[in-house]
């Protein structure tokens, strides 16, 4: 099930990562501040439990499909995470090599700082959010990925405790969501809708329960000016001030699971100006490689626009911005490439091997039920 015009927000989205993380590792620095982008992620959450619910939220009324639902979901999100972190890792190992071959050391030691070996096991697992503190190894992002795989699990629960009563579900998803708000809200930590920690499931819980409430709303047809396409300008506009007040004002950013409903809720039905717009297959072509660009970028970041900033320095001296912006465009081109190459070669080939292990398992299913009508057939006889 395809909405093209939220796969073409996915992508905006993902980009909208890549300049945050460029301008926190200091290669963006004449550019305003980018901090207010994190509510992209935020607006992932709500995307992701709203398309989520509009296919899974009625399949999953046994334990086998409970199952299926999982093998699949993994085999989206875990090839790539996995292949990135050995990515990093690989890195890693090839400096330390070449310091004990060479005594060659780069600026930054191998397995130092962000680079713990002792996180490398709980974040192949999707353990980095299971923990209190804001402390980010490895490959960043990847602490959103860990918090949606766990806010799968408890989606599946409610799902399969609800089957055939949509607006029980929707209700339950209602009080997760206004819980894991107030829960943000009262945080001692003071880190609330910014938490990448364990605070940070509870902000996912926030987000995606949105979403899941905002698909059955969107199913039911209750608020229908936002599914004609006439209000998808007025909630994108009201995104982008949300971005631009929580500049100003932190706690803005507490309205988001609000706006980011209606933004979604508005271009479910790909029927506005924007729809067609996201449609155009440049923005299709980067919503298809968003997880890719989600994922990948920060490897560039740490380890190759370090050394083209150097380049760009030594052939553009005295020229902050126009140095950045050069930068920023073949660094945005590097991630695009690299994406491509792990969608079609990591992406795609972990989706079809979690595909045909489903199948397995339905199939196998479907006979071990056959078998034991078959049995209690012949017990009667």
């Amino acid at each position: 099930m395809r909405m093209k015009a939220l796969d073409g927000w996915r992508g905006l989205g993902a980009l909208a990562v890549c300049f945050i993380h460029l301008q926190l590792n200091g290669y963006l620095t004449s550019a305003p501040s980018t901090d207010s982008w994190t509510l992209a992620v935020d607006f992932f959450f709500v995307l992701s439990g709203f398309v989520i619910a509009r296919v899974y939220a009625d399949d999953l009324i046994d334990g086998e499909r409970v199952l299926v639902f999982a093998v699949r979901r993994l085999g989206r999100l875990w090839p790539l995470h996995l292949s990135m972190l050995v990515l990093f890792v690989l890195v890693e190992l090839a400096k330390l090599a070449l310091e004990r071959e060479t005594g060659f050391s780069s600026e930054n030691a191998p397995f130092s700082a962000a680079r713990d070996p002792s996180d490398i096991v709980p974040i192949a697992l999707f353990l980095q959010t299971v923990r209190l503190g804001p402390e980010l190894t490895w490959n960043f992002p990847s602490w959103s990925i860990s918090a949606e795989i766990w806010t799968y699990a408890v989606f599946a629960l409610v799902a399969f405790g609800t089957v055939g009563r949509p607006g029980r579900r929707a209700a339950v998803a209602g009080a997760i969501a206004l819980a894991a708000w107030i829960t943000l809200l009262v945080d001692v930590t003071g880190r609330g809708m910014i938490s990448t920690d364990l605070f940070g499931i509870v902000r996912c819980f926030l987000g995606f329960f949105s979403g899941v409430v905002a698909e059955w709303l969107h199913r039911r047809g209750t608020f229908r000016a936002l599914a004609d396409g006439g209000a998808e300008i007025p909630t994108a506009m009201a995104g982008l001030a949300l971005v631009w007040m929580t500049a100003y004002v932190p706690e803005a950013r507490y309205a988001a699971p609000l706006v980011f409903l209606a933004l979604v809720s508005s271009h479910a039905s790909d029927r506005g100006p924007l729809s067609r717009f996201m449609a155009t297959w440049p923005m299709q072509w980067l919503g298809r490689l968003s997880y890719s660009v989600y994922l990948t970028h920060l490897f560039l970041v740490a380890y190759v626009v370090p050394r083209l900033s150097q380049i760009i320095d030594r052939l553009v001296p005295n020229h902050l911005a126009l140095r950045e912006g050069i930068v920023a465009a073949i660094y945005i081109a590097l991630v695009m490439a690299f994406s491509l190459v792990t969608w079609r070669f990591i992406e795609l080939p972990g989706q079809r091997l979690a595909s045909r292990i489903a199948s397995r398992l339905r199939s196998s299913q479907t006979l071990s039920s056959r078998y034991s009508r078959s049995q209690l057939e012949i017990t009667r006889l």
